[in-house]
């Protein structure tokens, strides 16, 4: 089973989400926030300057608080991820993204709005749906399961 630690970045500018288009390989393109997995021995706060200056360009000045936790548990699918989403205090420079893996096609500042309308769409970014309309604690831990005939469980919330 693969176990990996992601991390994520709500970084605003007054009433503005910064977002992401991106896909894979034969993905249709979609928004979303910056986020990638931590690389062997890198620390979190070092991971999300380096996951927001490849898929913005924007440099990281403060992390900021940590927003939320959530553990996934999808051993069906073969994978465990614990994945930590910041929101960012402070940054500088301009949106202009440079991703090596060549999957960001596009970053801006996108109407909180319409952010996450985008955001709402995608099966695993309910948590920050709910974070941004104002319904989490910051600070807190989810778990969610997903069990063999692909139902979804989330525990949760957990800490402050």
């Amino acid at each position: 089973m693969r176990d990996f630690q992601i991390v994520a970045a709500i970084v605003r500018q007054a009433e503005n989400l910064l977002m992401i288009r991106q896909a894979g390989p034969g993905e249709e393109p979609f928004w979303s926030i910056p986020a990638g997995r931590l690389e062997p021995g890198e620390f979190l706060p070092d991971a999300l300057a380096r996951e927001l200056l490849e898929e913005t360009g924007l440099t990281l000045v403060d992390p900021g608080r940590v927003a939320f936790v959530a553990q996934v548990d999808d051993r069906y699918g073969g994978w465990f991820a614990t994945v930590w989403t910041w929101e960012v205090a402070a940054w500088e420079g301009d949106v202009q993204p440079a991703d090596p893996d060549g999957l960001v096609l596009e970053a801006r500042w996108m109407p909180l709005t319409e952010a996450v309308d985008h955001l709402a769409r995608i099966s695993w970014q309910p948590l920050t749906v709910r974070y941004l309309r104002g319904e989490l604690d910051p600070g807190s831990l989810w778990l969610r399961r997903v069990h063999a005939d692909g139902c979804e469980e989330w525990l949760g919330p957990y800490g402050p």
